[in-house]
């Protein structure tokens, strides 16, 4: 045992300054690359924000959807029996932005009737469109609710403002044949 303990007793260990400036070496490039990370991480995030805060504040402030009326009349119907369903409606963009394209939710007693994009629905601001579309009633059943879902191009990105739909229950839409 005595020749182990001679054995380090000549050794000599690392000075503790050495040791020190070594530690504080190793922390300080440690903290860059955390730094680093951080920054690119804090970068992705605040980007994914400002697009998500231009989405939702150009869809609640740039688009006002609703269903014209005439004489106080709504101008949105239904109409048909079975396959030979339709449902007819004028709807007024009465926002700031042009609403590039429209998609279209029927909820039906049997099923759900779902168009993300009605041909031809680019409603300019201020202007309105006019449509006569079929809707099968053998498949999907009586009408319960209508739901428009505008679309504005943002960033180029045509982009749906789920949050600015308008919808109408079966209790506010009208039969087309009892006019």
């Amino acid at each position: 045992m005595s020749s182990s303990v001679t054995f380090f007793a000549n050794k000599k260990g690392v000075s503790p300054l050495i040791a020190t400036v070594l530690l504080i070496a190793f922390a300080v490039a440690l903290g860059a690359v955390i730094m680093n990370w951080g920054r690119g991480f804090v970068q992705d995030r605040t980007a994914d924000v400002e697009k998500t805060t231009k989405i939702e504040t150009s869809c609640a402030l740039d688009v006002q959807l609703k269903v014209s009326e005439i004489g106080g009349t709504p101008q949105m119907c239904y109409g048909g029996s079975g396959s030979a369903g339709y449902l007819e409606f004028t709807l007024d963009n009465q926002g700031r932005k042009d609403i590039k394209e429209l998609g279209i939710v029927i909820g039906g007693q049997l099923g759900i009737y779902q168009n993300s994009s009605l041909n031809g629905s680019l409603i300019i601001a201020g202007g309105a469109l006019y449509r006569n579309m079929s809707y099968d009633y053998t498949s999907f059943g009586s009408i319960k609710y209508v739901r428009f879902i505008p679309k504005l191009d943002i960033a180029g990105i045509t982009t749906p403002c789920s949050g600015s739909a308008l919808q109408k229950d079966a209790a506010e839409l009208r039969n087309c044949t009892a006019d």
